[in-house]
């Protein structure tokens, strides 16, 4: 039993990996969206049945729902397309932008495509499908 526990430990001492040998932490939502967050000052934290995500040099945040996280994984590449999968925006949000930059009333239905939708200080293009 003793040699192989010794023998486990060796194998995961070769097999270490460095969260800082990477560029970027990728969390997938379970709707499959991912976001990638700059890996070098990235600090994770548990609240209240949430992933906090925050790097003090970037400025970079995320709170997700531990409900709603499907992985995470540590790569060199962003693995993010830049948009948002999102399949409930109403243009009664803060501010609907179409992807040619005009703004939306509010009360407008949104058809499937790309928009830029600001929520407080907080900006993202979203996917309507």
């Amino acid at each position: 039993m003793r040699s192989v526990l010794l023998l486990l430990f060796t194998f995961l001492g070769l097999a270490v990996v460095r969260a800082e040998d990477y560029a970027y932490l990728t969390i997938v939502g379970a709707d499959g969206g991912k976001t990638s967050l700059t890996a070098v000052g990235l600090t994770l934290s548990f609240s209240d049945d949430n992933l906090v995500a925050r790097n003090a040099y970037t400025d970079e945040s995320l709170t997700l729902p531990l409900s709603s996280l499907a992985s995470m994984n540590f790569s060199n590449d962003d693995e993010t397309t830049g948009i948002a999968p999102v399949h409930a925006v109403t243009s009664g949000d803060d501010a609907v932008y179409t992807i040619q930059g005009l703004r939306l009333p509010v009360g407008t239905p949104l058809k499937k495509g790309i928009y830029i939708v600001r929520k407080g200080s907080t900006t993202q293009k979203v996917q309507v499908k």
